[in-house]
């Protein structure tokens, strides 16, 4: 570890420029101030060269001994053009040349873990022209700690308090590297005040000093339009077996080399896409070392491991099913928990303090009528038998966000009983939707039908309505229009722009109405004269993001193909004179009637939405699916369940 080495030449000479503006009290800052930042760097490189595991039953293991190296994946690229980067290294060329990185993706792919592995590798490798690392874990932010607060504290010793005025002149001077995990953990309550103080940081401390974001897929991420965006690439099945020898403690490698030779069988190819995942790929691990069959769904891998925790089955110590502290059985445990994960998915977050804790799992032993443990020796056995949450300093937090998720569902599905469906249907028309998909991923396969009624069936119904509100005189057809309403997702309006200008300058080129507006993706066609760029952009929608689950649940109402001989030609010749002929940075706002006035025009468009975009919904499908719901629905209400009692 170069900490010494980085302290030397970066902490050290940084300070010595602040000697003037110190003055008499130069000898007084100097010192500790040194001393507070090489007290810190250490403090942290311990705490993220050490991962708490599922696979480990929450064990202890250093980080660099099971890391596989993801790829990055720029987003705004065509396929011709995709820019990816192995971080087997911290990516210094990468992040000098963006300076401000967003990386996004769904549950479990190893976002948290690749921003901690980054940070040690830069001080393992005393990488001083990058910057001073500060890594800060989002979720501990509120409204009443700015992300100010939480560098001073961290920057602070037990006998001495990092001095804030020093602090702030440090960081507007420059030459740091800020480590921004978990965005999407931020508490929703809290979220607008936390993500404005983010910004409001940024802003001021952007000259001279790097930004690396992590989040899942959030409309809020609007917020930081200046990040390059990149996404991780998914594994690989080499780096998928890999992993799993890499959690297979054995020397011979028995336990993975065995279920490497499974998964190579054929006989489980419908379970590849878990592959992608290193959660899944944990979770795998874990259920097959647990009773050596693998699920085949997502939520028995969850079920799985769970009852592989409480059972406390591990192959590498003599004594299983240690006595619980709480003296609850499994089916109890269970009930417990579930209410927790519906408590903290909508309300509490995923990391709180004990008061809070054990406040809440008193509200889940009133819930669910079991009154016979106390609330501190269930804590402990969640923190050591059940060990489904970690401690961090003073605060609890879950092993894993999806854990959470998992429980979330099923209490929706077991528990909420009268309320199911009310709850489902505020979570499709809450704003906050992007917060639940993993759930309801989740959920799907517990219940399909409170999924198709409640999600899909509402979903289906307003694309349909939309679409049935076509004009007969318009000049393009109903199968146009719906087309277009598929590009803009129920969104007011979307962007289409026709410009040799870079994403920064579009951004600038939004006036203060449209400037929420997200920029999904962008292409460029070398085809066309000038080899001019072409972006579309829009609001970051709940239902592009249902849409995109539903193509990951194989839905026969949304894919992500793009047919006929249009895009075809669009794709191969270049675009038509209509859009080509745009004029030069120049925003175009689409709404439904843009470029009504010619079919080809009104094509053309839709042609380059959907090429960016991607995604398309099938009207007629829609209606097959919705009317197949409402059939299950009222055929439900006339099955005679007391018949023969």
């Amino acid at each position: 570890m170069a900490l010494e080495s980085i302290v030397e030449k970066l902490i050290t000479p940084k300070l010595e420029e602040f000697a003037e503006w110190c003055k008499d009290k130069y000898n007084e800052y100097l010192i500790p101030t040194a001393e507070h930042f090489e007290e810190y760097l250490g403090r942290a490189y311990n705490k993220y060269s050490i991962i708490n595991t599922l696979v480990f039953h929450n064990s202890q293991r250093l980080l660099k001994e099971i890391y596989v190296a993801q790829t990055l994946v720029k987003e705004n690229t065509s396929e011709d053009d995709k820019e990816t980067t192995k971080i087997d290294r911290l990516p210094v060329s990468l992040i000098k040349k963006y300076k401000k990185i967003l990386i996004t993706d769904t549950a479990g792919m190893g976002k948290s873990t690749m921003m901690k592995y980054m940070f040690i590798d830069l001080i393992d490798h005393g990488l001083e022209d990058v910057g001073i690392p500060i890594c800060i874990e989002l979720n501990r932010l509120n409204k009443d700690r700015t992300i100010l607060k939480e560098i001073q504290e961290g920057l602070s010793s037990l006998s001495e308090e990092f001095d804030i005025e020093l602090l702030l002149k440090l960081v507007q001077n420059g030459g740091f590297i800020f480590f921004l995990d978990g965005y999407d953990e931020i508490s929703i309550a809290d979220r607008d005040k936390v993500t404005q103080d983010i910004k409001d940081f940024i802003s001021k401390a952007s000259t001279g000093n790097y930004f690396i974001l992590t989040s899942r897929p959030e409309g809020n991420l609007s917020s930081f339009g200046d990040f390059q965006s990149f996404t991780i690439q998914p594994l690989t099945k080499d780096e998928a077996y890999e992993l799993l020898g890499k959690y297979d403690l054995s020397k011979k490698k028995e336990l993975s080399g065995n279920l490497v030779e499974l998964l190579q069988s054929g006989e489980y190819d419908s379970i590849d896409e878990f592959l992608e995942n290193p959660l899944l790929v944990s979770l795998l691990f874990t259920a097959y070392d647990y009773n050596r069959s693998i699920p085949f769904e997502k939520h028995r891998f969850y079920g799985v491991v769970f009852e592989a925790y409480f059972e406390k089955h591990d192959n590498t110590k003599p004594i299983k099913n240690r006595q619980k502290h709480s003296g609850l059985n499994y089916d109890g445990f269970d009930r417990i928990l579930r209410y927790l994960g519906y408590d903290c998915l909508i309300r509490t977050g995923v990391k709180f303090n004990k008061d809070t804790f054990l406040n809440t799992i008193r509200e889940a032993k009133d819930f669910c009528g079991i009154s016979d443990f106390s609330e501190s020796a269930f804590l402990e056995d969640l923190i050591s038998t059940v060990p489904l949450f970690c401690k961090e300093g003073t605060d609890y937090k879950w092993v894993h966000k999806s854990l959470l998720e998992y429980f979330a569902a099923r209490f929706i599905f077991c528990d909420a009983k009268e309320n199911q469906d009310n709850i489902l249907t505020a979570i499709y028309n809450s704003e906050h939707f992007d917060k639940y998909i993993n759930m309801l991923d989740l959920y799907y396969d517990i219940d399909l039908k409170g999924f198709s009624k409640n999600i899909t069936l509402p979903f289906c119904e307003q694309f349909i309505k939309k679409c049935d509100a076509h004009i007969n005189d318009l000049n393009i057809s109903k199968e146009l229009y719906c087309t277009r309403i598929s590009n803009l997702l129920f969104t007011k309006s979307a962007l289409f722009i026709s410009s040799q200008l870079e994403e920064l300058d579009v951004r600038d080129a939004l006036d203060e109405t449209d400037s929420d507006l997200y920029l999904y993706d962008s292409f460029r066609s070398q085809h066309v004269k000038n080899d001019k760029v072409y972006f579309a952009v829009g609001t970051a929608s709940n239902v592009y993001r249902l849409a995109s689950l539903l193509i990951r649940k194989r839905s026969s109402i949304v894919d992500y193909s793009i047919k006929g001989e249009e895009y075809d030609y669009l794709k191969h010749k270049g675009l038509p004179k209509e859009i080509s002929e745009f004029k030069h940075d120049k925003v175009y706002i689409i709404d439904m009637n843009t470029g009504i006035q010619s079919k080809e025009l009104y094509q053309a468009i839709d042609n380059v939405l959907l090429w960016v975009f991607g995604l398309q919904i099938d009207y007629e499908a829609c209606k097959k699916e919705a009317e197949r719901i409402r059939k299950e629905i009222e055929r439900n209400k006339t099955v005679d369940l007391f018949a023969g009692i």
